[in-house]
């Protein structure tokens, strides 16, 4: 009975410590594309995780030895950071484009100042932010801002980036989290167009290596998607029409899965993907070239030329028919006149 009872005691106290030190984030969002969600760390270390939800609803529990900033991604650029405390919860409701965040200290503030920024008219909102973030140096919230509103900016300001990013607390700016939006910085402004993949690896369905040499001379489509994502299974299935549609044309497609389960690959690529390369090398979220384009939500995909550069980002549909069509159209009426050029030559 003693015994039994000690027993007791102890788990009690196992479980009262385990809820101290424990953050727990829970809630419902409309609109997902998925019935997962991206999780991004950010602070102290970066790294990825997923979040498996059930018509939007979830729950997820961490044990973070240290303050933690990690983001729900939704998409390519949205994304809402989180920043967990031992022993507090924090509740998140809403649509994607419209989060109504419950919780404490930063998450509360944030709250706060995306509300007031809301709430500003159009000639005042620049004024507000540069007020908010400058005088809270201190804060991660205003690492934030900057990233959503200078940063995401469809025509950035950098050197003003650069001016707000040093007005802030060495103890922000020497965080993964600062490195991470300086490394995505670094990489919008030194963006060119002939940014290209010129890397790729992973293993075929026989379990041969991919071979850029197959491809050559072709405009290629690589299509980034995974057997746990419904929306990437469904722009995976729309891919037929497209070959279809481009079947004499010098035109291929490469699907690269972030499926680190073999079995569940092969057998959500059993379908009419066959009609194209299909290829993965099983480490998911860190596959290199989602690192190296930030890709941080599926599907994506990158249209490239027949040097490997990057045309076109995410192009679907009759877009990426009718792109196809006007760049060869394009190559052989460069072709045409080059021949005209030779023959001309010739007859002098």
């Amino acid at each position: 009975m003693k015994k039994t009872a000690y027993f007791i005691i102890l788990l009690l106290s196992f479980i009262s410590c385990n809820k101290q030190t424990e953050f727990t984030l829970k809630g419902k969002i409309e609109g997902l594309k998925s019935d997962t969600l991206l999780v991004y760390y950010q602070l102290p270390e970066l790294k990825l995780d997923t979040i498996y939800t059930e018509k939007g609803q979830f729950e997820y529990k961490i044990n973070p030895d240290t303050f933690t900033i990690f983001s729900l991604v939704f998409d390519s650029l949205g994304y809402y950071p989180i920043y967990a405390n031992k022993g507090e919860m924090v509740e998140v409701n809403g649509k994607t484009d419209s989060l109504i965040v419950n919780g404490k200290g930063e998450n509360e503030y944030l709250r706060q100042c995306l509300t007031s920024l809301n709430q500003a008219t159009p000639d005042s909102i620049g004024i507000k932010l540069d007020s908010i973030i400058k005088s809270n140096a201190f804060s991660f919230t205003s690492l934030y801002l900057i990233d959503k509103y200078y940063v995401q900016d469809s025509s950035p300001d950098y050197q003003k980036i650069k001016d707000m990013i040093n007005g802030l607390s060495g103890t922000i700016r020497d965080t993964p989290y600062m490195m991470d939006l300086q490394a995505k910085i670094e990489k919008l402004t030194t963006y060119k167009n002939n940014q290209g993949i010129y890397t790729l690896q992973g293993k075929d369905r026989e379990g041969k290596d991919f071979n850029w040499s197959n491809l050559k001379n072709k405009y290629v489509l690589i299509d980034l998607w995974a057997s746990w994502d419904k929306k990437s299974i469904e722009t995976q299935d729309s891919l037929v029409s497209i070959l279809k549609a481009l079947k004499k044309k010098k035109f291929h497609v490469v699907s690269l899965s972030l499926d680190l389960d073999r079995e569940a690959w092969l057998k959500a690529s059993q379908r009419d993907t066959t009609q194209w390369i299909q290829i993965c090398d099983f480490t998911g979220w860190n596959n290199r070239i989602v690192k190296e384009q930030s890709i941080h939500a599926l599907p994506a995909n990158f249209l490239l030329d027949p040097y490997k550069r990057i045309i076109a980002k995410n192009i679907r549909g009759q877009e990426l028919i009718d792109k196809v069509k006007e760049l060869i159209k394009r190559d052989e009426e460069k072709e045409k006149e080059r021949k005209k050029a030779e023959r001309k030559k010739k007859r002098k």
